[in-house]
């Protein structure tokens, strides 16, 4: 693709990864909008994900020339057997008391994509790549961008013995993305159930989706 480079992301993006996050991720995401939570509240967040996804060689940055971040697929590892142990020792599930009400019922959400994957999934499949983040700046999307993203690495991934690509995706874009491209959804959290202690909805998305999806898809349907 002329004008881009698509390189595997390395602890040293980290800063630039963030300045992404903060001028474009935070006011585009469409439930990151939905939620109506701060920079406060979301940001520490993405900074601990990208530490995370950093750490292993699957994660994605786009820049221009010059270096500019114009997109990012940010990508973790999940194993059956270690989550397993966690749900034994008793999970490891975030703390959210510090959060607003909105954000908590959301981050429980996308806990719960995470803690029925492997119900959900086929029982032959036991390490996962995790589809975090995958955004688009506005000012670079509809120039193929997200699909590229979504099939680099695939030859690194099946050496680490990966057995799939996971993905919850949260906007209608990257709905409409996965289903294009072979993905499974596995099954539907509708925002609608995401609701105040008085029953008002707490996040409505101005995109068109409708509730989150777990989505799936067999390594070996990649063509690599």
């Amino acid at each position: 693709m002329v004008g881009y480079i698509f390189r595997t992301a390395e602890p040293s993006d980290y800063d630039a990864i963030m300045k992404y996050m903060d001028e474009h991720y935070y006011h585009e995401g469409p439930t990151i909008r939905a939620t109506k939570a701060s920079k406060e509240e979301w940001l520490p967040r993405f900074g601990k994900l990208v530490e995370r996804c950093l750490i292993a060689p699957l994660s994605i940055v786009v820049t221009t020339y010059e270096g500019d971040v114009v997109a990012v697929s940010l990508n973790s590892v999940w194993k059956r057997k270690e989550d397993e142990r966690n749900r034994k020792r008793g999970g490891h599930h975030m703390a959210l008391s510090n959060y607003s009400e909105t954000m908590q019922k959301y981050l429980t959400m996308l806990q719960k994509c995470h803690d029925e994957f492997w119900s959900l999934a086929p029982s032959d499949t036991n390490i996962v790549i995790y589809r975090e983040i995958s955004s688009v700046g506005a000012p670079w999307q509809r120039q193929g961008i997200a699909s590229k993203m979504l099939i680099r690495n695939l030859t690194v991934a099946e050496l680490l013995g990966i057995d799939g690509i996971v993905s919850a995706t949260t906007s209608h874009a990257n709905q409409v993305l996965l289903a294009k491209h072979g993905f499974k959804s596995l099954k539907e959290f509708p925002y609608s159930s995401i609701v105040s202690e008085e029953g008002t909805r707490l996040v409505e998305t101005d995109d068109g989706s409708k509730g989150m999806r777990i989505n799936f898809k067999r390594i070996e349907e990649y063509e690599l």
